[in-house]
């Protein structure tokens, strides 16, 4: 495969994503408005649709353009970064991308694997929602080959102390909420770790709920909800493991609310 070949491959590659990712939230909103009005006396909001569907579309065009601007940048480190032995040969080409992540079979795998899902998860979990959601946020960058998704994560930077990764990650906040934003964004640091339920786990250990009630706490299913309930927010961090924030307390809700 040749420059443009590759060039022309990841693209076309962005723009299904960003397509795709568009078409999924369209399609949920449109249901979810439909829902309310099925279950109350009055008429569709048509306004608060239309208000939806425009900051869909203002956010699908930020994907859109991010991603292009990525794609750019990412150029000027393809001949710093030679190929990592263990990339598959379809995916090779691709290798300058970042750090190789592995292969899957499809989003849902992908999302699985990236999240550190392995056990049951809550069946109306979008898990490929997730898994496109984690290309157009540029934390890995994917490609399909020969039928097999191939991910690459992204913003890895290796030998880094605590210090340099607080820095970077303060870089990355600042970019995505503005230097006015970033303590009502983001404002607590909950540390590193391997994957989400991790967090969870450790979170909730450092509560005083009795070990009996604890041990039956399906923490990934947690996990997932903080995170579309926004309570929580991660970034890559390397070596498999991601940065974790907390917006609010995640047990704040009434859903969340354990006895003692």
């Amino acid at each position: 495969m040749d420059f443009r070949q590759r060039t022309r491959h990841e693209i076309t590659r962005d723009v299904r994503i960003t397509a795709a990712g568009f078409a999924q939230e369209l399609v949920k909103t449109a249901v979810a408005s439909l829902q309310r009005a099925a279950v109350s006396d009055s008429d569709p909001d048509v306004a608060r649709l239309f208000d939806e569907v425009d900051a869909l579309v203002d956010r699908f065009r930020s994907h859109h353009r991010e991603l292009s601007n990525a794609r750019v940048l990412r150029r000027g480190n393809q001949l710093a970064r030679p190929p990592e032995p263990g990339v598959p040969e379809p995916a090779r080409p691709f290798s300058y991308v970042g750090p190789y992540f592995g292969a899957y079979s499809d989003f849902d795998a992908f999302a699985r694997g990236a999240l550190g899902f392995t056990g049951r998860v809550h069946p109306r979990t979008d898990m490929a929602g997730i898994g496109l959601d984690m290309h157009l946020q540029r934390h890995f960058w994917t490609v399909e080959r020969e039928g097999t998704l191939y991910a690459f994560r992204l913003g890895d930077e290796d030998g880094e102390g605590e210090a340099q990764q607080a820095e970077r990650v303060r870089r990355l906040l600042r970019a995505r909420f503005g230097d006015d934003g970033i303590d009502e964004a983001l404002p607590v640091y909950a540390g590193k770790f391997a994957s989400i339920p991790e967090f969870v786990r450790d979170f909730l250990w450092k509560l005083p709920f009795p070990t009996w009630l604890l041990i039956h706490v399906d923490v990934t299913t947690l996990g997932y909800e903080w995170s579309v309930d926004r309570s929580i927010f991660t970034l890559a961090a390397g070596e498999g493991k991601m940065h974790v924030f907390i917006r609010r307390d995640p047990l704040s809700h009434w859903r969340y609310r354990l006895p003692v």
